[in-house]
C-alpha cells in the first residue's frame, strides 16, 4: 500500500472523527481506535520483508539464536505503543503510562540473556 493511500485513509478517518464528535462524541473514539489499529496492521506488514532479511543474513551465525527474542521485543514495543496511544485517545493517560512502564520492564527482562551474552563476549575478548 502506498503512502498516499494510507494518508487518504487516515484523513477520511479524521473527517469521520470530526463528524461523529459533533453528532455523538462516544462514537469518535471507536473511529480513532479503528484507524489506529488499521495503520498499525499496515505498518506491521512493512516489517515482514525486514524480518525475513534479518533471518536470512543471520542464519549461519551465533546471533541467529537471539533473533526470535529481538522480534518479541519489537512486538512488545509496537503493541504497547498502540495500546498506550488508544488509552491516550480515551483520555486515560495514567493507564497509558502504566502500559508503557510494563512494556519497558518486560523488554528489560527479555534482554537480560542478550546482555549476559554480550558481557561474556567482552570478557572473552579481554582475556
Amino acid at each position: 500500500m502506498s503512502e498516499f493511500k494510507l494518508c487518504g485513509i487516515v484523513l477520511c478517518g479524521v473527517v469521520l472523527c470530526s463528524v461523529f464528535k459533533s453528532i455523538r462524541n462516544e462514537y469518535s473514539i471507536f473511529v480513532r481506535i479503528c484507524i489506529t489499529v488499521l495503520v498499525t496492521i499496515i505498518s506491521l506488514a512493512l516489517f515482514l520483508p525486514v524480518l525475513s532479511y534479518i533471518d536470512e543474513i543471520t542464519k549461519n551465525t551465533e546471533i541467529h539464536n537471539y533473533v526470535p527474542t529481538l522480534i518479541k521485543i519489537l512486538g512488545i514495543a509496537i503493541i504497547s505503543e498502540l495500546t498506550a496511544d488508544i488509552c491516550i485517545d480515551a483520555n486515560e493517560n495514567g493507564i497509558a503510562n502504566k502500559v508503557s512502564l510494563f512494556a519497558k520492564a518486560e523488554i528489560l527482562v527479555l534482554t537480560l540473556p542478550l546482555i549476559k551474552s554480550l558481557f561474556d563476549m567482552c570478557q572473552g575478548l579481554l582475556k
